[in-house]
């Protein structure tokens, strides 16, 4: 089975939560700390492989059947997204285009050339349509949106294919059923497209992938000479389709009509979710035709582009690059209509207020004021967490505010059932916190402090005894002391200091050497340190004398040997 075009890498997710926190759709399940995409609720954006920052968040690879789709086929077509203009900046079309003919390709051809008799048959749509509202079908991410979360607005969807299949359908008109076609462009969640429709686009690969396919073609554009006459792009140049990539794009191939009809453009999929509230309210007898694009400024910045420069720069090499045209009347009989449904893989899930507080208790949020709403979850509010949690997509240790007060806790619990006294001392010499047994083992007068105010945090600790320079030394030099005696008026302290941030924070054992408990143990850990030391010694003597034993026998028949040889050698 055929991954789908993003997923997860398990080795690189350190489970930040990072993906959920950016997800538009929250379409991430945390199982065993570990995130995985859920499929049917996501909508391919790409936005998390922008943003993990271990990269465990993958594109699905295309170039693999790419390359195995070349060396099978005699035909294969490659359709360029008319983003390639500001995506490869400082490149002439001529040159990009022989580079991919290098790679194997027969020919290459504008993916525009779909956009333009998409915005035709819009338009002729909108004319004899009824009045209302209507969006546009070119963004993929955008349909995959509206069909899981906002299905109500699913009939709004103009019915007709993206520019990307309705290219395929020319090119297979032009030059047969038999053509392959590959599709490049910015954009991931065409992969799931062209999953969709198979029969129509092979494959689908990032300009990411076509650049890393140049560099192990060793196919350097620098060195390419633009303006070759077989370097032209199949069947001929597109005219207003290649604004689609920019904002408003799509709007500026459409003509005026007899009918009255308002043009509208917005980009990113926030606010896209802002446009479709209560978008079926409108009930005015003119009609609203709505461009939505899921990226920010539109497709020059998809998931999977090449440039990062000033977005104003690439809507300019865009307008600048772009001729003025109409589309030909060449394909006026390709069929481009498609209708568009609700995915019937998504449920929606509804859960009673005692459901979500139920949820919520088990991480301790029992009341209004426990729901801090921090977002450290991923999640916007702790209502949405809980119901993640109802639903299996979160775990109860990805509440931030929950894990440390049960660490707190725990710490806590730990910290005063030790019978010795537990002492942290932070890097200014002062008290973080102390047992109630340290309390006690330093006398009354602290005891009775510690009931007033438990801890003593803040308290310098050379007002609360006399071994302040031990702790200093730790602090200083990181060495930890283990089981220093420390005198003290009348009483005698076996005193360990250990490390928990070096040079920052350390904590101290203390046992009084006479309490009952403390001697035997004491007693007990000498007397054994005393055996090991012993059977150590005698170890070694014994060792020692077994060599010089077997030395000496050793020795001694040889001696005896020879004796006895030289014996038999004398004559009678």
């Amino acid at each position: 089975m055929q991954l789908r075009p993003i997923y997860t890498e398990p080795d690189n997710c350190q489970d930040c939560y990072k993906c959920i926190r950016e997800c538009p759709v929250k379409a991430i399940r945390m199982e065993n700390n570990q995130a995985s995409i859920i499929e049917d609720r996501c909508i391919y954006c790409g936005h998390c492989t922008q943003v993990c920052p271990t990269g465990a968040k993958k594109i699905r690879d295309g170039l693999t059947r790419a390359k195995l789709t070349l060396t099978q086929n005699p035909k294969v077509i490659l359709s360029l997204a008319p983003s390639y203009v500001s995506e490869f900046e400082g490149v002439h079309s001529s040159v990009l285009i022989a580079a991919i003919k290098r790679l194997g390709f027969t020919s290459v051809s504008e993916t525009a050339l779909g956009a333009e008799i998409v915005t035709d048959r819009t338009e002729k749509f909108l004319e004899e349509a009824e009045s209302g509202v209507y969006i546009s079908s070119a963004c993929p991410v955008v349909v995959e949106y509206i069909r899981k979360y906002s299905p109500d607005h699913v009939r709004f969807i103009t019915p007709i294919i993206s520019p990307m299949l309705a290219h395929a359908k020319i090119l297979n008109q032009l030059y047969g059923e038999d053509v392959k076609i590959v599709f490049a462009g910015p954009c991931i969640c065409k992969k799931l497209e062209a999953d969709y429709f198979n029969n129509l686009v092979d494959v689908v690969i990032t300009f990411k992938d076509l650049k890393k396919w140049f560099e192990q073609s060793d196919i350097n554009l620098k060195n390419i000479a633009p303006n070759q006459p077989e370097a032209r792009f199949v069947p001929y140049r597109s005219g207003m389709g290649a604004y689609y990539p920019i904002e408003g794009g799509m709007l500026k191939g459409m003509q005026e009509g007899k009918k009255q009809i308002h043009h509208m453009a917005f980009s990113e999929l926030s606010t896209v979710k802002d446009v479709l509230k209560e978008l079926d309210s409108h009930r005015e007898d003119d009609s609203i035709f709505l461009e939505l694009l899921a990226c920010k400024g539109g497709c020059i910045n998809g998931p999977a582009k090449l440039s990062h420069i000033s977005p104003a720069l690439k809507r300019y090499e865009i307008i600048h690059q772009s001729e003025l045209g109409n589309p030909k009347d060449d394909f006026k009989n390709i069929d481009l209509q498609i209708l568009f449904c609700k995915d019937p893989h998504v449920q929606d899930h509804t859960y009673t207020e005692e459901e979500i507080k139920q949820a919520m208790a088990v991480v301790g949020k029992t009341g209004p004021e426990d729901e801090l709403n921090c977002s450290g979850c991923g999640y916007d509010s702790c209502r949405d967490f809980a119901i993640a949690m109802l639903e299996g997509r979160a775990e109860e240790n990805m509440c931030v505010s929950y894990m440390r007060k049960i660490a707190h806790d725990k710490a806590t619990v730990l910290l005063q059932k030790i019978p010795a006294g537990v002492l942290l001392v932070n890097s200014e010499l002062k008290v973080v916190d102390m047992n109630q047994s340290c309390a006690t083992l330093m006398g009354e007068d602290i005891a009775s402090i510690y009931e007033v105010d438990p801890g003593l945090n803040g308290v310098a600790l050379k007002n609360i005894c006399s071994y302040e320079d031990l702790f200093r030394a730790v602090l200083t030099t990181g060495k930890e002391i283990i089981e220093r005696q420390v005198r003290e008026e009348d009483r005698t302290w076996i005193i360990s200091i250990y490390n928990i941030q070096p040079h920052r924070l350390v904590f101290g054992l203390l046992q009084d050497l006479r309490e009952p408990y403390v001697r035997k143990e004491w007693m007990l850990e000498k007397t054994q340190e005393v055996i090991k030391k012993h059977m150590k010694t005698v170890q070694q003597v014994a060792c020692l004398l077994g060599e010089n034993a077997a030395f000496t026998d050793a020795t001694l028949r040889t001696v005896m040997e020879a004796y006895k040889k030289n014996d038999q050698k004398k004559p009678l």
